[in-house]
């Protein structure tokens, strides 16, 4: 099947810790179309402090790898978003009037905590982030511990408001059997919106995005597959 979304990934060369050439971008991009991928958000990190580079910089990368990749993979469309690192009340209030961190002119912002980061703080966050009129979307929710501690917690972040996406790899077993289960678990609760690669190179954190569509569709169905990799990126992104 084509026609799926990445709308995580670390794809775009130099920008952060994700693919550290352009000839790994192409490779990568390459692996994605042979997956069935036709439409990538790149989602370069921005940390302050740590991955901050300037947006006109990102945006010069991103022009490149489109101008690169359109004889090679025509059917492909390309979109530009950012993971958004919220570690503090300012960097929630950055987001207040800041296109720029969101995901490909949608009101949507992919938002990464710390692994340890508390249960309170990210409820307040998809609040706040909920109040600024922005759709807030969980990135692999599964590396939160505090997510693991409560059996309604993901159900209530959904209930305050936020889309809720996780890792590729993670369903794969690739994390290891706690997250793989726990991922099993809200997929069969209906809990999952969304699932990306979070790829960051072609030789270990990888695109696995057809092994991982291929394991939802024999345990719950295409139609799930086709909801969460193709019906809702495209309603996030798109409208």
């Amino acid at each position: 099947m084509t026609g799926y979304w990445d709308i995580h990934n670390h794809i775009l060369p130099g920008v952060d810790d994700g693919s550290g050439c352009m000839r790994e971008t192409m490779e990568m991009l390459e692996e994605e179309y042979r997956q069935g991928v036709r439409h990538i958000v790149f989602t370069p990190h921005y940390r302050r402090g740590m991955f901050a580079i300037p947006r006109e910089e990102i945006q010069t990368v991103y022009a490149r790898v489109c101008e690169m990749a359109a004889d090679r993979f025509p059917e492909m469309e390309f979109y530009l978003g950012c993971e958004y690192y919220i570690h503090s009340d300012a960097s929630v209030e950055r987001l207040r009037g800041n296109p720029k961190y969101y995901m490909a002119g949608s009101r949507t912002v992919l938002m990464e905590f710390a692994y340890e980061a508390s249960y309170a703080w990210i409820m307040q966050t998809v609040s706040e982030v909920r109040q600024m009129g922005l759709q807030p979307v969980v990135a692999h929710a599964e590396r939160y511990e505090c997510l693991y501690k409560g059996r309604d917690r993901v159900a209530e972040l959904k209930t305050q408001g936020a889309y809720i996406q996780i890792n590729c790899e993670s369903i794969l077993g690739k994390c290891g059997r706690k997250a793989k289960h726990f991922c099993m678990k809200l997929l069969k609760e209906d809990q999952i919106d969304l699932m990306a690669s979070d790829a960051h190179d072609t030789e270990y954190r990888i695109v696995n995005i057809r092994e991982a569509a291929e394991l939802i569709s024999r345990k719950f169905g295409q139609e799930k597959v086709e909801t969460i990799f193709i019906h809702i990126p495209k309603k996030i992104i798109l409208t």
